[in-house]
């Protein structure tokens, strides 16, 4: 051994206590990141030189490995009803959006931090644009329920016809008696030829309302008709006692028009009652199931959201699907929100971004992900919203770290120019 031996064991200190300080300068970096986990170096000895008689010399220390700390860090509360914290030793599930659904459990990147929010497909992701995964191993991603909601609107339309033709028709039949009634009062009195002119006013607002339910069968347009002929028969009524002395035939002619022209409308509308009732009730049930917002996620990850009616509450279940209602036989079979367990945390590679990436030594199962082994159960590994796990960094050890890593690094550099004295000692002898 020499004296330069001494020198590379201080150098080798050196550089360990170099990316000593780095650890800690990343953790001390990510105390305010969600869901971040602490590292800590691991220091061992190199390989030492024997000198004779059982006798070893070290030749410095080494880097083992930068270790993870999975403790649990504390929850804060926060608005957002998707802002999600794990109480377990379990990981949320997210994949990439480029990757192809659904994923098996190794394949899927694991994370702490459930800063989660719906983009505007209804899809669960993270600040990232990583894809939740849902006990399937498929993206929660909810519903507009777009098709249903066409096929509610058609049907609606459909039993709209009927009776919007109906009410055209008569609409046309007596918009040609008031036509007549006006020319058989053209040689009255002012206020008779107004009187007349009024009706025929009232007779083409019922006309148009009618084409225009014609044109779009529907409840609004129906009932602007049914509004324009009711204005039409109050307007009769009213104008009728003036007309009655010197027109009374031609008036007659009109008023039974109208009167026939009402019955009409009103069989139509009698017979398309049930068809209407029970294309409004599908309507209806179209929009309860129609995703608006989530309103909560239960402790074992089950995702409860309100329909576009803003009544209705559905169970999320499949991926780009429509729920199912929220009942206590729904809850036992619906799909939840993926939760993955795994045998040696220490195994798993840090990715960036607060996620985790499987490898063989963190023992992640290859199998499918399913109901019963992926959800929380609700004990021991809750889920809780409106939380979000905060960093598991402790600033106070991680300064008394800071502050032996130095002094290390001072000692280290103390052997090298202590050593380097010694040499200049021996150089020394030769003068």
């Amino acid at each position: 051994m020499s004296i330069t031996s001494a020198m590379f064991t201080g150098v080798s200190g050196l550089l360990a206590n170099a990316e000593g300080i780095n650890v800690i300068g990343n953790n001390l970096a990510n105390v305010n990141t969600v869901g971040f986990k602490s590292g800590r170096m691991l220091f061992s000895d190199m390989l030492s030189a024997n000198i004779g008689n059982e006798s070893q010399i070290g030749r410095g220390t080494q880097i083992q490995k930068v270790d993870n700390i999975y403790s649990q860090g504390s929850f804060e509360t926060t608005e957002a009803v998707t802002d999600l914290a794990i109480q377990g030793n379990s990981f949320f599930a997210v994949m990439d959006p480029n990757a192809t659904a659904p994923v098996n459990q190794n394949g899927a990147m694991l994370t702490r931090a459930g800063a989660f929010r719906l983009d505007s497909n209804f899809t669960l992701i993270n600040p990232d644009g990583y894809l939740v995964l849902d006990t399937a191993g498929n993206p929660i991603k909810f519903s507009d329920n777009a098709a249903g909601i066409t096929t509610a609107n058609t049907a609606i339309t459909t039993a709209y016809t009927p009776p919007a033709t109906a009410y055209n028709t008569q609409a046309g039949t007596v918009n040609t008696a008031a036509g007549t009634l006006v020319t058989a009062v053209a040689a009255g009195t002012v206020a008779e030829v107004a009187a007349a002119a009024a009706i025929q006013t009232a007779t083409a607002a019922a006309q148009t309302a009618a084409t225009a339910a014609t044109v779009a069968p529907s409840a609004a347009t129906i009932a602007a008709a049914e509004a324009a002929f009711a204005t039409l028969t109050s307007t009769t009524a009213a104008n009728g006692a003036i007309l009655a002395t010197n027109f009374a035939a031609a008036f007659t002619t009109f008023d039974t028009a109208l009167a026939t022209a009402n019955t009409a409308n009103t069989a139509a509308m009698t017979t398309a009652a049930a068809p209407i009732a029970t294309a409004e009730a599908l309507l209806g049930t179209a929009n309860g199931l129609a995703f608006s917002k989530i309103t909560s996620i239960d402790p074992s990850g089950l995702v409860t959201y309100l329909g576009k009616d803003g009544i209705t509450t559905n169970y999320y279940n499949t991926s780009g699907q429509v729920g199912v209602a929220a009942n206590a036989s729904n809850a036992t079979t619906v799909q939840r929100l993926a939760v993955v367990s795994v045998a040696n945390p220490g195994g798993l590679e840090k990715a960036g971004g607060t996620l985790f990436r499987p490898t063989t030594s963190s023992g992640i199962s290859s199998a499918a992900f399913t109901l019963a082994t992926n959800s929380a159960n609700g004990s021991s590994e809750k889920i809780y919203t409106n939380s979000l796990e905060q960093s598991n960094v402790d600033m106070a050890a991680q300064f008394v770290k800071m502050i032996l890593t130095q002094r290390a690094y001072s000692a280290n550099s103390k052997t090298i120019t202590t050593a380097d004295e010694m040499t200049q000692e021996v150089l020394n002898l030769k003068r």
